[in-house]
Protein backbone atom coordinates (compact mmCIF):
# COMPACT_ATOMS: atom_id res chain seq x y z
CA UNK A 1 0.00 0.00 0.00
CA UNK A 2 3.02 2.08 0.99
CA UNK A 3 4.32 1.61 -2.31
CA UNK A 4 1.25 2.73 -4.17
CA UNK A 5 1.06 5.58 -2.36
CA UNK A 6 4.51 6.72 -3.18
CA UNK A 7 4.22 5.94 -6.86
CA UNK A 8 0.57 7.77 -7.18
CA UNK A 9 2.56 10.60 -5.13
CA UNK A 10 5.61 10.68 -7.74
CA UNK A 11 2.90 10.54 -9.99
CA UNK A 12 1.46 13.55 -8.76
CA UNK A 13 4.48 15.52 -8.42
CA UNK A 14 5.16 15.20 -11.97
CA UNK A 15 1.84 16.45 -12.96
CA UNK A 16 2.25 19.42 -10.52
CA UNK A 17 5.56 19.68 -12.62
CA UNK A 18 3.98 19.90 -15.56
CA UNK A 19 1.23 22.21 -15.12
CA UNK A 20 4.11 24.64 -14.02
CA UNK A 21 5.24 24.81 -17.24
CA UNK A 22 1.63 25.59 -18.28
CA UNK A 23 0.88 29.31 -19.89
CA UNK A 24 0.20 31.40 -16.94
CA UNK A 25 3.01 30.21 -14.39
CA UNK A 26 5.08 33.13 -15.78
CA UNK A 27 4.70 35.46 -12.74
CA UNK A 28 7.73 38.05 -13.78
CA UNK A 29 8.59 39.23 -17.11
CA UNK A 30 11.76 41.27 -18.03
CA UNK A 31 11.54 42.89 -21.23
CA UNK A 32 14.90 44.48 -22.85
CA UNK A 33 14.59 46.55 -26.03
CA UNK A 34 18.21 47.13 -27.45
CA UNK A 35 16.98 50.46 -29.44
CA UNK A 36 18.09 50.13 -33.43
CA UNK A 37 19.51 46.87 -32.71
CA UNK A 38 19.29 44.98 -36.02
CA UNK A 39 20.87 41.33 -36.23
CA UNK A 40 23.75 42.81 -37.45
CA UNK A 41 24.34 44.55 -34.32
CA UNK A 42 24.08 41.16 -32.55
CA UNK A 43 26.19 38.90 -35.14
CA UNK A 44 28.95 41.96 -34.98
CA UNK A 45 29.05 41.89 -31.12
CA UNK A 46 28.91 38.36 -30.95
CA UNK A 47 31.69 37.61 -33.43
CA UNK A 48 33.97 40.20 -31.76
CA UNK A 49 33.44 38.78 -28.76
CA UNK A 50 34.53 34.97 -30.03
CA UNK A 51 37.67 36.26 -32.53
CA UNK A 52 38.49 39.20 -31.41
CA UNK A 53 40.93 38.28 -28.14
CA UNK A 54 39.52 40.84 -26.10
CA UNK A 55 40.99 41.02 -22.58
CA UNK A 56 37.41 41.47 -21.19
CA UNK A 57 35.73 38.29 -22.54
CA UNK A 58 38.93 35.75 -21.87
CA UNK A 59 36.29 32.46 -22.22
CA UNK A 60 35.12 33.77 -26.23
CA UNK A 61 32.11 34.12 -25.19
CA UNK A 62 29.17 36.73 -25.08
CA UNK A 63 26.38 36.78 -21.86
CA UNK A 64 24.21 37.48 -25.64
CA UNK A 65 25.62 34.22 -27.18
CA UNK A 66 24.71 32.29 -23.79
CA UNK A 67 21.19 33.91 -23.25
CA UNK A 68 20.53 33.13 -27.31
CA UNK A 69 22.00 29.10 -27.21
CA UNK A 70 19.44 28.84 -24.17
CA UNK A 71 16.56 30.65 -26.05
CA UNK A 72 13.89 30.30 -28.44
CA UNK A 73 13.97 32.64 -31.12
CA UNK A 74 11.99 34.45 -33.68
CA UNK A 75 12.00 36.92 -36.46
CA UNK A 76 9.19 39.79 -36.24
CA UNK A 77 8.27 42.73 -39.58
CA UNK A 78 7.94 46.43 -37.34
CA UNK A 79 6.03 48.58 -40.38
CA UNK A 80 3.52 50.56 -39.16
CA UNK A 81 -0.43 50.90 -40.48
CA UNK A 82 1.00 52.38 -43.36
CA UNK A 83 4.19 52.56 -43.72
CA UNK A 84 7.13 50.12 -43.93
CA UNK A 85 10.07 51.77 -42.40
CA UNK A 86 9.32 52.56 -38.69
CA UNK A 87 10.40 55.07 -35.60
CA UNK A 88 10.53 53.92 -31.51
CA UNK A 89 7.58 55.56 -31.14
CA UNK A 90 5.46 53.89 -33.61
CA UNK A 91 7.14 50.42 -32.82
CA UNK A 92 7.03 50.86 -29.09
CA UNK A 93 3.53 51.72 -29.32
CA UNK A 94 2.88 48.64 -31.35
CA UNK A 95 4.80 46.42 -29.00
CA UNK A 96 3.30 47.67 -26.22
CA UNK A 97 -0.13 47.71 -26.99
CA UNK A 98 -0.20 45.06 -29.74
CA UNK A 99 -1.90 47.33 -32.49
CA UNK A 100 -0.94 49.29 -35.06
CA UNK A 101 0.27 52.55 -35.19
CA UNK A 102 1.69 55.12 -37.14
CA UNK A 103 5.41 56.98 -37.08
CA UNK A 104 5.41 59.63 -33.82
CA UNK A 105 2.57 58.63 -32.14
CA UNK A 106 2.76 57.02 -28.31
CA UNK A 107 0.80 54.67 -26.90
CA UNK A 108 -2.17 55.19 -29.94
CA UNK A 109 -3.55 53.76 -32.67
CA UNK A 110 -3.66 54.63 -36.17
CA UNK A 111 -7.13 56.16 -35.45
CA UNK A 112 -5.26 58.25 -32.80
CA UNK A 113 -6.93 56.44 -30.22
CA UNK A 114 -5.46 55.39 -26.61
CA UNK A 115 -4.98 51.62 -26.73
CA UNK A 116 -3.45 50.09 -23.76
CA UNK A 117 -0.22 48.96 -22.75
CA UNK A 118 1.36 46.37 -21.64
CA UNK A 119 2.37 47.71 -18.08
CA UNK A 120 -1.38 48.88 -17.97
CA UNK A 121 -2.59 45.53 -17.66
CA UNK A 122 0.32 44.20 -15.74
CA UNK A 123 -1.03 47.10 -12.98
CA UNK A 124 -4.69 45.48 -13.22
CA UNK A 125 -3.42 41.74 -12.26
CA UNK A 126 -1.83 43.38 -9.64
CA UNK A 127 2.32 43.60 -10.62
CA UNK A 128 4.72 45.99 -9.51
CA UNK A 129 5.84 47.69 -12.92
CA UNK A 130 8.48 49.86 -13.91
CA UNK A 131 11.18 51.40 -16.48
CA UNK A 132 14.69 51.55 -16.95
CA UNK A 133 16.19 53.66 -19.72
CA UNK A 134 19.96 54.65 -20.64
CA UNK A 135 18.57 57.39 -22.35
CA UNK A 136 15.82 59.19 -20.73
CA UNK A 137 12.22 58.66 -19.43
CA UNK A 138 10.16 60.12 -21.77
CA UNK A 139 12.05 59.08 -25.07
CA UNK A 140 9.54 57.30 -27.43
CA UNK A 141 10.79 53.70 -26.34
CA UNK A 142 9.45 53.75 -22.62
CA UNK A 143 7.24 56.64 -23.10
CA UNK A 144 5.26 53.92 -25.65
CA UNK A 145 4.34 51.77 -22.35
CA UNK A 146 3.84 54.68 -19.93
CA UNK A 147 1.56 57.22 -22.42
CA UNK A 148 -0.59 58.29 -25.08
CA UNK A 149 -0.09 61.50 -26.84
CA UNK A 150 -0.29 61.98 -30.46
CA UNK A 151 3.63 63.03 -30.82
CA UNK A 152 6.68 61.93 -29.46
CA UNK A 153 7.76 65.08 -29.01
CA UNK A 154 5.46 66.43 -26.52
CA UNK A 155 7.76 65.13 -23.73
CA UNK A 156 6.47 67.50 -20.98
CA UNK A 157 3.06 65.69 -21.36
CA UNK A 158 4.58 62.48 -21.59
CA UNK A 159 6.37 62.99 -18.22
CA UNK A 160 2.74 64.28 -16.18
CA UNK A 161 1.13 61.36 -17.63
CA UNK A 162 4.03 58.88 -16.56
CA UNK A 163 3.84 60.42 -12.86
CA UNK A 164 0.08 60.38 -12.59
CA UNK A 165 0.71 56.59 -14.10
CA UNK A 166 3.08 55.49 -11.07
CA UNK A 167 5.06 53.35 -12.11
CA UNK A 168 7.00 51.94 -8.61
CA UNK A 169 10.29 52.30 -10.87
CA UNK A 170 11.06 54.83 -13.18
CA UNK A 171 15.21 55.31 -13.92
CA UNK A 172 16.87 56.82 -16.62
CA UNK A 173 17.69 60.61 -17.66
CA UNK A 174 15.17 63.04 -19.14
CA UNK A 175 15.32 65.40 -14.99
CA UNK A 176 14.21 68.81 -17.48
CA UNK A 177 11.23 67.40 -18.37
CA UNK A 178 10.42 66.99 -14.69
CA UNK A 179 11.72 70.16 -13.29
CA UNK A 180 11.68 72.93 -15.62
CA UNK A 181 8.33 75.64 -17.48
CA UNK A 182 4.88 74.20 -17.01
CA UNK A 183 6.69 71.24 -14.88
CA UNK A 184 8.75 72.49 -12.38
CA UNK A 185 6.44 71.27 -9.67
CA UNK A 186 5.95 67.67 -11.32
CA UNK A 187 8.78 66.58 -8.82
CA UNK A 188 7.01 68.17 -5.50
CA UNK A 189 3.95 66.26 -7.21
CA UNK A 190 5.57 63.02 -7.46
CA UNK A 191 7.07 62.75 -3.92
CA UNK A 192 3.42 63.66 -2.76
CA UNK A 193 2.31 60.20 -4.69
CA UNK A 194 5.02 58.67 -2.60
CA UNK A 195 8.29 58.52 -4.59
CA UNK A 196 11.45 59.18 -3.55
CA UNK A 197 13.70 61.05 -6.11
CA UNK A 198 17.30 60.28 -6.53
CA UNK A 199 19.91 61.57 -9.06
CA UNK A 200 23.29 59.55 -8.19
CA UNK A 201 24.48 56.07 -7.47
CA UNK A 202 24.79 56.44 -4.14
CA UNK A 203 21.08 58.06 -4.04
CA UNK A 204 19.65 55.10 -6.02
CA UNK A 205 21.87 52.20 -3.93
CA UNK A 206 20.38 53.81 -0.46
CA UNK A 207 16.94 52.65 -1.60
CA UNK A 208 15.35 49.62 -0.45
CA UNK A 209 11.36 49.71 -0.78
CA UNK A 210 8.72 51.79 -1.54
CA UNK A 211 9.00 53.82 -5.27
CA UNK A 212 11.73 55.47 -6.90
CA UNK A 213 12.31 58.13 -9.52
CA UNK A 214 15.85 58.33 -10.92
CA UNK A 215 16.83 60.79 -12.89
CA UNK A 216 20.36 60.87 -13.36
CA UNK A 217 20.58 63.81 -16.22
CA UNK A 218 19.23 66.71 -17.70
CA UNK A 219 18.47 65.15 -20.55
CA UNK A 220 19.98 61.78 -22.11
CA UNK A 221 22.29 59.91 -19.76
CA UNK A 222 25.83 59.39 -21.19
CA UNK A 223 26.78 57.15 -24.38
CA UNK A 224 28.64 54.44 -22.91
CA UNK A 225 31.80 54.71 -24.55
CA UNK A 226 32.03 58.09 -22.46
CA UNK A 227 30.17 57.15 -19.61
CA UNK A 228 33.85 56.54 -17.45
CA UNK A 229 33.79 60.42 -17.55
CA UNK A 230 30.47 60.40 -14.88
CA UNK A 231 31.45 58.09 -12.06
CA UNK A 232 28.27 59.20 -10.42
CA UNK A 233 25.99 57.91 -12.60
CA UNK A 234 25.06 54.79 -11.98
CA UNK A 235 24.96 52.08 -15.18
CA UNK A 236 22.43 50.55 -16.88
CA UNK A 237 23.16 47.16 -15.16
CA UNK A 238 23.14 49.33 -11.87
CA UNK A 239 19.89 50.41 -12.45
CA UNK A 240 18.27 47.46 -13.55
CA UNK A 241 19.51 45.67 -10.42
CA UNK A 242 17.84 48.13 -8.52
CA UNK A 243 14.87 48.17 -9.96
CA UNK A 244 14.66 44.15 -9.65
CA UNK A 245 15.36 44.44 -6.14
CA UNK A 246 12.13 46.78 -5.61
CA UNK A 247 9.85 45.33 -7.72
CA UNK A 248 9.98 41.96 -6.36
CA UNK A 249 8.94 42.57 -3.27
CA UNK A 250 5.52 42.44 -4.54
CA UNK A 251 4.39 39.02 -3.95
CA UNK A 252 2.37 39.16 -7.54
CA UNK A 253 5.38 39.51 -9.38
CA UNK A 254 6.80 42.10 -11.91
CA UNK A 255 6.94 43.34 -15.34
CA UNK A 256 10.02 45.26 -16.18
CA UNK A 257 10.37 46.94 -19.19
CA UNK A 258 14.23 48.10 -19.89
CA UNK A 259 15.97 50.46 -22.97
CA UNK A 260 19.23 49.84 -23.75
CA UNK A 261 18.62 53.14 -25.88
CA UNK A 262 22.25 54.43 -26.97
CA UNK A 263 22.83 51.34 -29.41
CA UNK A 264 20.62 53.23 -32.00
CA UNK A 265 22.61 56.27 -31.55
CA UNK A 266 25.94 54.94 -32.02
CA UNK A 267 24.39 53.36 -34.98
CA UNK A 268 22.58 56.79 -36.60
CA UNK A 269 26.48 58.15 -36.06
CA UNK A 270 27.74 55.35 -37.67
CA UNK A 271 30.64 55.06 -35.17
CA UNK A 272 31.55 51.42 -35.14
CA UNK A 273 33.51 51.77 -31.79
CA UNK A 274 30.40 53.61 -30.19
CA UNK A 275 28.20 50.78 -31.33
CA UNK A 276 30.47 47.98 -30.17
CA UNK A 277 30.35 49.69 -26.89
CA UNK A 278 26.84 50.04 -26.61
CA UNK A 279 26.75 46.51 -27.17
CA UNK A 280 28.81 46.06 -24.31
CA UNK A 281 26.72 47.45 -21.98
CA UNK A 282 23.55 45.29 -23.02
CA UNK A 283 25.98 42.71 -23.01
CA UNK A 284 27.08 43.51 -19.50
CA UNK A 285 23.15 43.43 -18.70
CA UNK A 286 22.32 40.74 -20.27
CA UNK A 287 24.69 38.92 -17.83
CA UNK A 288 22.58 40.26 -14.33
CA UNK A 289 19.10 39.25 -16.26
CA UNK A 290 20.37 35.76 -17.10
CA UNK A 291 21.81 34.82 -13.73
CA UNK A 292 18.52 36.11 -12.00
CA UNK A 293 16.56 34.49 -13.83
CA UNK A 294 18.30 30.83 -13.81
CA UNK A 295 17.91 31.47 -10.32
CA UNK A 296 13.87 32.72 -10.07
CA UNK A 297 12.52 30.05 -12.44
CA UNK A 298 9.39 32.07 -13.05
CA UNK A 299 10.91 34.88 -14.74
CA UNK A 300 10.32 34.83 -18.92
CA UNK A 301 13.04 37.12 -20.60
CA UNK A 302 12.24 38.95 -24.17
CA UNK A 303 14.81 40.46 -25.78
CA UNK A 304 14.15 42.08 -29.08
CA UNK A 305 14.88 45.56 -31.01
CA UNK A 306 12.08 48.25 -31.98
CA UNK A 307 13.91 48.36 -35.40
CA UNK A 308 17.44 48.44 -37.03
CA UNK A 309 19.97 51.31 -37.50
CA UNK A 310 22.70 51.87 -39.80
CA UNK A 311 22.92 48.70 -41.18
CA UNK A 312 26.70 48.21 -40.54
CA UNK A 313 29.26 45.79 -41.04
CA UNK A 314 32.44 44.62 -42.46
CA UNK A 315 32.95 44.24 -46.20
CA UNK A 316 36.12 43.94 -48.35
CA UNK A 317 37.87 46.43 -50.17
CA UNK A 318 40.34 46.64 -53.34
CA UNK A 319 43.22 48.60 -52.37
CA UNK A 320 45.25 49.64 -54.67
CA UNK A 321 48.77 48.84 -55.27
CA UNK A 322 49.97 51.17 -52.95
CA UNK A 323 47.99 50.96 -50.03
CA UNK A 324 48.66 47.02 -50.52
CA UNK A 325 51.88 47.02 -49.70
CA UNK A 326 51.91 49.71 -47.03
CA UNK A 327 49.42 46.61 -45.15
CA UNK A 328 51.59 44.28 -45.80
CA UNK A 329 54.86 46.05 -44.64
CA UNK A 330 52.26 46.67 -41.70
CA UNK A 331 52.12 42.77 -41.65
CA UNK A 332 48.45 42.63 -42.26
CA UNK A 333 47.48 39.61 -44.57
CA UNK A 334 46.21 40.18 -48.17
CA UNK A 335 43.91 38.00 -50.64
CA UNK A 336 43.80 38.41 -54.27
CA UNK A 337 46.83 40.64 -54.10
CA UNK A 338 45.26 43.57 -52.81
CA UNK A 339 41.70 42.80 -51.29
CA UNK A 340 41.37 43.65 -47.69
CA UNK A 341 39.09 41.39 -45.98
CA UNK A 342 39.22 43.01 -42.80
CA UNK A 343 41.03 42.01 -39.52
CA UNK A 344 39.49 40.98 -36.09
CA UNK A 345 42.28 42.77 -34.44
CA UNK A 346 39.79 46.00 -35.30
CA UNK A 347 37.88 44.84 -32.65
CA UNK A 348 40.63 45.21 -29.99
CA UNK A 349 40.33 49.14 -31.91
CA UNK A 350 36.89 49.33 -30.33
CA UNK A 351 37.62 48.11 -27.09
CA UNK A 352 40.05 50.73 -26.60
CA UNK A 353 37.92 53.53 -27.77
CA UNK A 354 37.43 56.39 -25.45
CA UNK A 355 35.46 59.14 -26.88
CA UNK A 356 31.90 59.47 -29.15
CA UNK A 357 33.51 59.97 -32.58
CA UNK A 358 30.17 62.02 -33.37
CA UNK A 359 30.53 64.36 -30.30
CA UNK A 360 34.19 65.06 -31.44
CA UNK A 361 33.17 65.42 -35.00
CA UNK A 362 30.50 68.42 -34.32
CA UNK A 363 33.38 69.91 -31.98
CA UNK A 364 35.74 69.83 -34.86
CA UNK A 365 33.31 71.35 -37.63
CA UNK A 366 32.96 74.44 -35.02
CA UNK A 367 36.65 75.20 -34.69
CA UNK A 368 38.54 77.58 -36.96
CA UNK A 369 39.96 76.02 -40.20
CA UNK A 370 43.38 77.16 -39.29
CA UNK A 371 43.15 75.44 -36.04
CA UNK A 372 42.80 72.24 -37.87
CA UNK A 373 46.54 70.95 -38.91
CA UNK A 374 47.03 67.29 -40.06
CA UNK A 375 49.06 67.29 -36.62
CA UNK A 376 45.79 68.33 -34.33
CA UNK A 377 43.31 66.56 -35.97
CA UNK A 378 45.91 62.92 -35.71
CA UNK A 379 45.94 64.42 -31.75
CA UNK A 380 42.75 64.20 -31.00
CA UNK A 381 41.44 61.81 -33.31
CA UNK A 382 43.93 59.50 -31.76
CA UNK A 383 43.11 60.74 -28.14
CA UNK A 384 39.60 59.32 -29.08
CA UNK A 385 40.08 56.00 -29.94
CA UNK A 386 42.58 55.38 -27.37
CA UNK A 387 45.33 53.89 -29.26
CA UNK A 388 47.69 56.10 -32.17
CA UNK A 389 45.60 57.02 -35.39
CA UNK A 390 48.28 57.74 -38.93
CA UNK A 391 46.41 59.69 -40.66
CA UNK A 392 48.95 60.75 -43.08
CA UNK A 393 47.71 58.88 -45.49
CA UNK A 394 43.89 60.46 -45.57
CA UNK A 395 43.10 62.50 -48.66
CA UNK A 396 42.41 66.00 -47.43
CA UNK A 397 42.23 65.44 -43.58
CA UNK A 398 40.58 68.89 -43.23
CA UNK A 399 37.18 67.77 -44.93
CA UNK A 400 36.16 66.40 -41.30
CA UNK A 401 33.47 64.76 -42.39
CA UNK A 402 35.75 62.88 -45.27
CA UNK A 403 38.21 62.21 -42.04
CA UNK A 404 35.56 60.37 -40.39
CA UNK A 405 34.68 58.43 -43.16
CA UNK A 406 37.82 57.20 -44.24
CA UNK A 407 38.62 56.08 -40.44
CA UNK A 408 35.91 53.84 -41.19
CA UNK A 409 36.98 52.73 -44.48
CA UNK A 410 40.38 51.69 -42.97
CA UNK A 411 38.76 49.27 -40.93
CA UNK A 412 36.45 47.93 -43.46
CA UNK A 413 33.54 49.19 -42.00
CA UNK A 414 30.06 50.16 -44.23
CA UNK A 415 26.92 51.91 -43.20
CA UNK A 416 24.07 51.63 -45.54
CA UNK A 417 22.50 54.70 -44.09
CA UNK A 418 22.52 57.19 -41.17
CA UNK A 419 19.07 56.24 -40.10
CA UNK A 420 16.68 53.47 -39.84
CA UNK A 421 16.10 50.64 -41.99
CA UNK A 422 13.52 48.19 -42.79
CA UNK A 423 15.49 45.14 -41.97
CA UNK A 424 13.58 42.06 -39.57
CA UNK A 425 14.26 41.58 -36.25
CA UNK A 426 15.34 38.87 -34.01
CA UNK A 427 13.59 38.31 -30.49
CA UNK A 428 15.00 36.26 -28.07
CA UNK A 429 13.13 34.64 -26.01
CA UNK A 430 14.45 32.85 -22.24
CA UNK A 431 13.01 30.70 -19.14
CA UNK A 432 9.28 30.04 -18.89
CA UNK A 433 7.15 29.73 -21.96
CA UNK A 434 9.90 31.08 -24.45
CA UNK A 435 8.40 28.83 -27.10
CA UNK A 436 5.52 31.24 -27.50
CA UNK A 437 7.86 33.51 -29.42
CA UNK A 438 9.28 31.13 -31.82
CA UNK A 439 8.81 31.69 -35.65
CA UNK A 440 7.84 34.71 -38.15
CA UNK A 441 5.39 36.96 -36.61
CA UNK A 442 4.91 41.08 -36.85
CA UNK A 443 5.32 42.84 -33.63
CA UNK A 444 1.88 43.69 -33.05
CA UNK A 445 1.53 39.88 -32.14
CA UNK A 446 4.19 40.56 -29.01
CA UNK A 447 1.43 41.22 -26.52
CA UNK A 448 -0.86 38.45 -27.69
CA UNK A 449 1.97 36.05 -27.16
CA UNK A 450 2.88 37.88 -23.85
CA UNK A 451 -0.64 37.73 -22.23
CA UNK A 452 -0.72 34.20 -23.35
CA UNK A 453 2.87 33.31 -21.67
CA UNK A 454 0.91 35.06 -18.48
CA UNK A 455 -1.67 33.25 -18.88
CA UNK A 456 -4.04 36.90 -18.78
CA UNK A 457 -7.16 35.92 -21.05
CA UNK A 458 -10.09 38.38 -21.97
CA UNK A 459 -11.79 36.61 -18.97
CA UNK A 460 -9.39 37.50 -16.55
Amino acid sequence: MKRCLRMWGAVLACLLLAGSLSAGDVKNVIWIIGDGMGPEAMGFFMQGVRYGGLDEYPDKVSNLERLMQGAQWGLFFNNTYDTVVTDSAASGTQMATGRFSRPESIGVDYNGQPAETLLELARKQGKAIGIVSDAYVTDATPAAFTAHVPNRNEKMEIARQLIAFGPEVILGGGMKYFSTGENKKLLRQAKKQGYRVVENKKELAAVKSGKVLGLFAEQALPISVEMHRYPKIPSLTEQTQKAIELLSQNKNGFVLVVEAGKIDWAAHANDAGAWFHEMKTLDNLLGYIKAYADKNGETLVYLNADHDTGLGAFTYRHLGKEKAMQKTAQGEVLYGGDVDYASFATFRQFAKQKLCLYYLEMELKQMKPEQLTPEYLQKRLSEAMGFEVDITQFENPSDISGLFKQLNETRGIVWATPTHSSAPILSVAYGPQADEFTGVYHNTDILPRMKTALGWTDEK
